[in-house]
């Protein structure tokens, strides 16, 4: 009966012990030649076998390699349960079950040595295994339950790797550890390569903007800005064919990337995050756009293959250390600011950048404006046409009317419907964004709005003064 025990405990269940789905691996009940006290040990050990199954059907479920039977039936992966992640944690704990395996094979080859070991004899020796199990079983069932998903499972071992059991948390350290390495992978093509590896959504990295910037934007569409009695939305109606262009000059260099906070684990620091997601952002916009002679090289000034040996050191380590993390995502972050620096600082003169927008965006150059007005008011008085912005910047050799857009409704003047335009320079495109820009044409309308209206109070100033006085000036 011994080797129809370890066989049942290897996951080959038979005649005398018997397996059922629900109740799991029982001494069958009609063996009369079995004292009660041996059943009770028995069935004591038959939990051991009915954890190991079931641990086997999940990894095969989810990896469909694993050392296991084929009696029982075994389906496809579950709703929701999928990813690299759980590949690794099926990894981790497939190689956690390897020391009972190996204690099953030592018990064999003891009883074909001595034919009249005991059964607490086998009881003894798999004892270290009957805390093991049923902890591990909880975290199992706990990801097939909440169908946790990516690094979600980082944070659920963790958690359950923080207990009083030494046996308990050495083994969830070593999962933990195989499931670190997927993430060290994905960093490593983050980081070093602006590629964000992740078909599974499972990355605490998404493209796309963050879940809160909804409710923001709804408000400001509402606002009233003052403009003629248009609002947000109307105002960014007006400027949407506009904004769009910029969006496609700029892609695909200007993909928005943002941290999934609910896959990002506990023990990463939200500091540390956006640090990853700056790097990972500053990779990509330089490979998408280093074709220039004159921009050759590499944003990690060639360090890359020392940063993904640090990060292979990393992944080698038994156990997570933050601190060792942190400096080594410091030591690439800053290569990759001081390089940008020079692009943005010095070879893109951002600060001469600044001095046109707040030149011309915020009327720095007020005279250039005084003379505009004075020019388009006229044609800015009316309701605007298809050929306005062409009347307006004057008839130039080569220059072709613009085309009439999509539908939209027509402002009711040209001052409602005035814009600037600003074409960004590579890569200058990281701090004026569209929205930036959008939010700067709001004040540049404004300011426009504000100069009319001081302009017309002059004319009215000047039409209502006696003949013979000194007419009243305008200051700048």
């Amino acid at each position: 009966m011994i080797h129809e025990l370890l066989l049942a405990l290897s996951g080959y269940p038979g005649t005398i012990f018997t397996w059922n789905k629900r109740t799991g691996l029982q001494v069958s009940q009609d063996l009369p030649f079995l004292h009660p006290s041996e059943t009770s040990v028995l069935n004591r050990l038959c939990k051991l076998g009915s954890d190991y199954i079931r641990f086997t059907e999940f990894i095969e479920q989810h990896t469909g390699h694993v050392h296991q039977q084929e009696h029982h039936s075994i389906q496809t992966n579950q709703a929701g349960l999928n990813g690299v992640y759980l590949r690794a944690f099926c990894t981790g704990l497939d190689s956690m079950l390897q020391p009972y395996r190996q204690a099953l094979l030592d018990l064999e080859q003891e009883f074909l040595g001595d034919p009249h070991l005991s059964i607490s004899h086998v009881n003894y020796m798999l004892d270290q295994f009957q805390l093991l199990f049923p902890s591990v079983m909880v975290v199992v069932e706990t990801i097939k339950s909440q169908k946790i998903h990516g690094c979600q499972i980082l944070e659920t071992v963790y958690k359950h790797s923080c207990g009083g059991l030494p046996p308990v948390r050495m083994a969830l350290e070593k999962i933990l550890a195989v499931c670190h390495g997927v993430m060290y992978k994905q960093l490593a093509a983050w980081m070093l390569h602006g590629l964000l590896l992740d078909q599974s959504e499972e990355f605490y990295v998404k493209q796309g903007p963050s879940a809160g910037g909804a409710a923001a934007n709804q408000e400001e569409d509402e606002e009233d800005l003052g403009i003629g009695g248009l609002s947000g939305k109307q105002l960014k109606e007006l400027q949407d064919l506009r904004l769009i262009e910029e969006e496609n000059m700029l892609a695909p260099s200007l993909q928005q990337f943002s941290l999934r906070a609910e896959m990002l684990p506990s023990y990463v620091p939200i500091r540390v995050a956006e640090k990853i997601l700056f790097v990972g952002e500053s990779v990509q916009m330089f490979e998408n756009h280093n074709h220039s002679p004159s921009r050759a090289g590499s944003i990690l000034k060639h360090q890359e293959d020392m940063f993904a040996t640090e990060l292979h050191r990393l992944k080698q380590q038994p156990l997570f250390s933050l601190v060792d993390f942190e400096n080594l995502i410091d030591g690439i972050r800053s290569t990759v600011a001081e390089h940008l620096w020079t692009l943005m600082v010095e070879e893109s003169d951002l600060l001469g950048q600044l001095k046109i927008i707040k030149d011309f965006y915020l009327l720095g150059r007020g005279e250039l404006y005084q003379v505009f007005i004075d020019h388009a008011q006229h044609m800015l008085k009316t309701p605007p046409t298809a050929v306005t912005e062409h009347d307006a910047t004057g008839t130039r050799e080569g220059a072709t009317p613009p085309q009439e857009s999509s539908p939209r409704e027509v402002p009711p003047t040209g001052w409602a419907a005035l814009g600037l335009a600003y074409k960004v320079q590579w890569p200058l495109h990281i701090l004026f964004t569209p929205a930036v820009l959008e939010n700067t044409t709001v004040v540049c309308r404004t300011a426009s709005r504000n100069a009319q209206l001081a302009d017309l109070c002059h004319g009215w100033a000047i039409a209502a003064a006696p003949v013979g006085t000194q007419s009243p000036t305008l200051d700048n």
